[in-house]
Parts: C-alpha cells; sequence; structure tokens
C-alpha cells in the first residue's frame, strides 16, 4: 500500500493509496482508499474511501465513502457514504444518503435541496436551447 504525504507543501496534484496533506495547499488530490486533510486547502478532491477534513477546505469532492468536516468548508460534496458537518463547518451543495449537520455547521442546500436546483437549472437550460433552436429555424425560413 502506498502512503502519500505532503506537509507545509504547495503541489498541483497528488495521488496515492492514502493520502495525508497536512499545512499545504494542493491543487488536485486522488486517492484510492482514504484521504486526510488537516490544516491546509485543496482544489479537487477524490477518493474511493473517506475524507476527513480538520481545520481546512476544498472545492469539489467525489468520495466513494464517508466525509467528514471540522472546523472547514466544501463548495460540493458528492459522498457514496454519509457526510459529517462538525463545528464551524460550511458546506455549499451536499448530496450523500445521510447527511448530519451538527451544531455550529452550515449547509447552504442537502440532498434535496441539490437536487431540485439541479432539476431547475437542467430544465431552464433545456427550455432555452428549444426556443432557441425554434428561433433560428423560423429565421431561416424567412
Amino acid at each position: 500500500m502506498e502512503s502519500t504525504q505532503v506537509e507545509r507543501g504547495l503541489v498541483g496534484t497528488v495521488t496515492g493509496d492514502e493520502v495525508d496533506i497536512r499545512e499545504s495547499g494542493v491543487g488536485a488530490a486522488a486517492s484510492s482508499r482514504d484521504l486526510f486533510l488537516t490544516n491546509g486547502g485543496a482544489g479537487l478532491l477524490a477518493a474511493a474511501g473517506n475524507l476527513t477534513i480538520t481545520n481546512g477546505g476544498g472545492g469539489p469532492m467525489a468520495i466513494g465513502g464517508n466525509v467528514s468536516i471540522t472546523n472547514g468548508g466544501a463548495q460540493t460534496i458528492l459522498a457514496g457514504g454519509g457526510a459529517t458537518l462538525g463545528e464551524r463547518s460550511f458546506v455549499a451543495f451536499v448530496l450523500s444518503p445521510k447527511v448530519t449537520v451538527e451544531p455550529g455547521a452550515t449547509v447552504l442546500c442537502s440532498t434535496r435541496q441539490a437536487l431540485a436546483f439541479g432539476a431547475v437549472v437542467s430544465a431552464a437550460i433545456l427550455t432555452a436551447t428549444r426556443l432557441l433552436r425554434r428561433g433560428r429555424n423560423s429565421s431561416s425560413l424567412d
């Protein structure tokens, strides 16, 4: 099993079986098992296992297992397992079978709200596309 650790650094991409990021900034990280982010930040995060964030945050996250955030944040979480948002954590969108929001945590859109938002945006794009096509077809007949 390959374990990759980044400590006090700035790295573009990190991959490994288990990835541990401490006091660092990473553009993207991918792990075939668990991923840990402590006192740092990252762009895209992907893990087949679990993700644990303490005092840090990241952009979009696609996680096969559970997500746990304490004193941190995320743009979007897509988790196959549960998502636990601990004290002083913030997440914009969470898509997970089970979302636990502990006292002091904030979620802008939970799973139901995120799915509803996605459906509305998709319907709006579909309608706009059809109207544009209809407008092009009628103007070409003139």
